[in-house]
């Protein structure tokens, strides 16, 4: 229809007739390709907000994985409307974008995408202490960093990029902004990383429960004089409470060692 009508506009052969063209324009029909295309996207923008609250659409999104490439083109089209150059952008457009919401500061949207990536993050390891060594996305620890830097500089007065508004939805996504914070950020999940390998033996192997608590048993032992008695009770080595010697080795909770040399708890809780 869109050809046809081409055609009957440039004076040209053609079967669209001032009849089509009248129910055509009753139904809203567009007549312009790029004008139904940006329709299509803006709907579906409007969807995009009406389920998640918000405009600022990740480039990745796994339901709209278009969406969020036009919305970058939406801001370098006005950026070029403003400066006087070739734009597809019209005013009409940016005031319907105005309309619901629409964020132009690219920058903006990019923090907001870092913290959509912080979201995930959180859902899978339950907090927000980003270690430095995370390789499925070594930029989230920086961007970490420096969102602590810069809620510290707000709260000094000092000048600060960080706003109320991404304040506010760092606290409630359970943001913590202190120093013990930073220091623990190489614990809980750099140790879902590097544990496998410290389990590893030379052949890359993972070792057995014994193989990685008896070498240090062993050094326990040499320290309190080899086989020699210490205390009166020959080699048996003495921890929390328990006797742990050569007869009973095998028989012990490997796990429930293994956890205590590790993080310094046991069954029943933390050691003192």
């Amino acid at each position: 229809q869109r050809k046809q009508y081409r055609l009957r506009k440039l004076g040209k052969p053609s079967n669209m007739s001032d009849e089509r063209v009248r129910l055509l324009n009753h139904l809203g029909f567009t007549w312009q390709a790029q004008c139904a295309a940006w329709n299509r996207h803006f709907n579906s923008l409007c969807s995009y907000k009406e389920e998640n609250g918000t405009c600022l659409v990740p480039l990745n999104d796994d339901k709209y994985p278009q969406l969020g490439l036009w919305v970058k083109e939406q801001r370098r089209h006005r950026s070029l409307m403003i400066r006087g150059k070739h734009s597809h952008m019209t005013q009409e457009r940016v005031d319907i974008l105005n309309s619901i919401g629409f964020c132009w500061d690219s920058h903006e949207a990019s923090w907001w995408d870092k913290f959509k990536e912080l979201q995930k993050y959180k859902e899978e390891f339950g907090h927000c202490m980003v270690p430095q060594q995370y390789s499925p996305n070594p930029q989230l620890h920086k961007w970490v960093y420096q969102q602590r830097r810069q809620l510290r500089w707000l709260k000094e007065g000092k000048m600060s990029r960080m706003n109320g508004k991404r304040a506010r939805a760092l606290e409630e996504l359970g943001f913590v902004c202190t120093s013990a914070c930073q220091k623990n950020e190489k614990t809980d999940t750099l140790a879902k990383f590097n544990d496998q390998e410290d389990m590893k033996d030379e052949n890359g192997q993972i070792k057995t429960l014994e193989q990685q608590f008896l070498p240090h048993n062993e050094g326990i032992r040499k320290e309190a004089g080899g086989d020699s008695e210490v205390e009166g009770e020959g080699s048996d080595v003495e921890s929390e409470g328990e006797m742990i010697g050569d007869d009973n080795v095998d028989s012990c909770d490997w796990n429930n060692l293994l956890w205590s040399l590790k993080t310094g708890e046991n069954a029943y809780g933390r050691c003192a």
